[in-house]
């Protein structure tokens, strides 16, 4: 029997239940693998030297597709790269499968090179890891890999979905290998795992204190794009006694809910406090951008906080969890729906006429608003093409759009599970490829300088568009409390930098385009979004002032809150 028979048994699986796509850094150790995925001939293979964008190129294609996108490396330090993507994937609930080449066992910590411990190494940010049996001939063990190879596929999309590890010591030879695909033995097992139906009774109860209270807010936060459940939430908040709130990353927009947390938040003063304050807080969706909103709801404490989850983890945001429901959402919804009863109330009004001035105010202010990121930001939202799928960076990129009107033709993703600048761009590249509409990445200059080898592949789209605005650093730390007031300001938390683009683009065959102000960026626009000759991804670096930008969207919020 072939000592390779457990790869040959991985490829089959890995097929039959409905992998496609896989990606691959070059490296010796995993050459078995990069052979025997590609001699079977029905995957999309992708090769991606830099393992760190190789992991959330293949995030962004999982992102988009909802499937199972698997990724390769050899051993060694390799392994530690994934690990920043693999930890969004898991916050973020996207399945990848994680496969990483191993040396024998019997060489860890023997001074062997590119070797060292790496069974459960991504243990803190992982569903689960599975560690095969090496270069085995034994029936028992090859039947162990296969089933732990099943196991751990399943694990990937049972709910909620999520990264799975798989470690695959390997033996040399590592090239000359025979792996004969025309003997299909590869068992196959599947999990069926649904969600437990909540019995009419516990509806019952629940629908009884839903319908008693007065003053109910449902907040969502990160979800995938699904007109259904906009649908639910709107009949739900059919009812006076109910507001729904939103973010862009929940990909829920109507005219009737609450669209743009921070700008109404900031609205309200100590005096209103009281009067916008929930007794029931309902949560959906996964991580909530609006760092107001998480300090606002922990110190209103609302008596009720339900969460709906398909996840055994309880999460308790707002200091205030009191029912933590595992239920598929829809179905909660719909259960809830069926029982609600109208409430007289007066709280879904109120957060209305509150929102109407404050679309006023901000309205006013930014078409007064001087040069600046706040000011670029609103013209470039305004601008975007329709039906288009939307990145978000981290992490002034996406706070900046959530102070703009949503579209509801617009997908809406940004990396929020742990919301680093790591792989920003590695995952709009991704986005792109397996995405025929036009791609936009909306991105600061310290995260597409942090991501540039994002661009260091074969696989860049003519869908692909990036809008970056060059500040010169990070200039997220001249706005939050802290760091302006240290004399290290410039040096060690912005990092103030003098490089462009240009170059960058050029080296990559990127379209490129600029703008200095308004008027240029108006006219530019246009151009950046046309189909280009050459067919390659197109670039426009906005550049705005360093020092008056955090001091333009100061005054902002002071002018939303008079």
């Amino acid at each position: 029997m072939n000592t390779k028979q457990s790869i040959i048994d991985l490829v089959q699986i890995a097929y039959k239940k409905g992998i496609r796509k896989v990606v691959f850094s070059s490296g010796s150790r995993n050459a078995p693998l990069i052979i025997a995925f590609n001699e079977f001939e029905k995957f999309d293979t992708y090769s991606i030297h830099d393992e760190r964008s190789a992991a959330f190129f293949a995030l962004g294609m999982a992102q988009q597709t909802g499937e199972t996108v698997a990724i390769a490396c050899t051993s060694g330090s390799a392994v530690l790269n994934y690990a920043p993507a693999i930890a969004e994937a898991y916050y973020q609930r996207i399945p990848l499968l994680v496969i990483t080449a191993d040396r024998p066992l019997e060489w860890i910590d023997q001074g062997e090179g590119q070797t060292m411990r790496q069974a459960h190494i991504y243990n803190n940010f992982i569903k689960d890891s599975f560690e095969i049996f090496q270069e085995s001939n034994h029936t028992d063990e090859i039947w162990y890999n296969a089933r732990m190879f099943n196991e751990a596929i399943n694990l990937t999309q049972i709910a909620p979905p999520g990264p799975v590890h798989i470690n695959i010591p390997l033996r040399e030879p590592l090239y000359n290998t025979d792996f004969d695909f025309d003997n299909d033995n590869a068992k196959i097992i599947d999990q069926i795992a649904p969600l437990p139906a909540l019995s009419g009774l516990i509806m019952d109860n629940l629908a009884d204190i839903w319908n008693r209270s007065k003053k109910k807010l449902i907040l969502t936060g990160i979800l995938p794009k699904t007109k259904g459940l906009k649908d639910i939430l709107k009949l739900l908040s059919d009812d006076p006694s109910v507001i729904v709130i939103t973010e862009t990353t929940s990909n829920i927009y109507e005219d009737s809910f609450i669209n743009n947390i921070d700008r109404f938040i900031m609205s309200i003063n100590e005096d209103m406090s009281e009067e916008f304050k929930p007794d029931l807080l309902l949560t959906l969706g996964s991580n909530i951008v609006s760092k107001k909103i998480k300090t606002l709801l922990r110190k209103w404490n609302p008596e009720e906080h339900w969460d709906i989850d398909e996840s055994d983890k309880v999460i308790d945001t707002y200091k205030s969890l009191t029912k933590h429901i595992k239920s598929e959402l829809h179905t909660f919804l719909k259960e809830l729906n069926k029982r609600k009863n109208n409430v007289p109330s007066t709280f879904k009004n109120l957060y209305l006429q509150q929102e109407n001035k404050v679309k006023l105010k901000h309205q006013n202010f930014i078409q007064n608003a001087p040069w600046s990121d706040l000011k670029a930001y609103s013209v470039v939202i305004e601008h975007l093409p329709k039906n288009i799928n939307l990145q978000m960076a981290n992490s002034t990129s996406v706070r900046y759009a959530q102070l703009m009107q949503s579209k509801s033709d617009i997908v809406y993703n940004s990396n929020r599970g742990v919301a680093g600048i790591d792989g920003c761009t590695s995952t709009a590249v991704g986005a792109s490829l397996v995405n025929n509409k036009t791609t936009v990445l909306v991105t600061g200059d310290v995260a597409f300088l942090y991501d540039s080898n994002a661009l260091w592949n074969n696989y860049l789209q003519e869908n692909l568009k990036i809008i970056l605005f060059n500040n010169e650093g990070g200039n997220i730390f001249r706005f939050i409390p802290g760091p302006s007031e240290t004399n290290q300001l410039e040096e060690f938390f912005e990092a103030n930098h003098s490089i462009k683009a240009k170059s960058i683009a050029k080296a990559f065959d990127i379209n490129y385009f600029s703008a200095n102000n308004q008027e240029q960026l108006i006219e530019q626009l246009p151009l950046f979004y046309k189909k280009q000759n050459n067919n390659r991804p197109s670039l426009i670096e906005i550049f705005t002032p360093r020092e008056k930008n955090m001091e333009i969207l100061k005054n902002y919020f002071k002018a939303i809150k008079l």
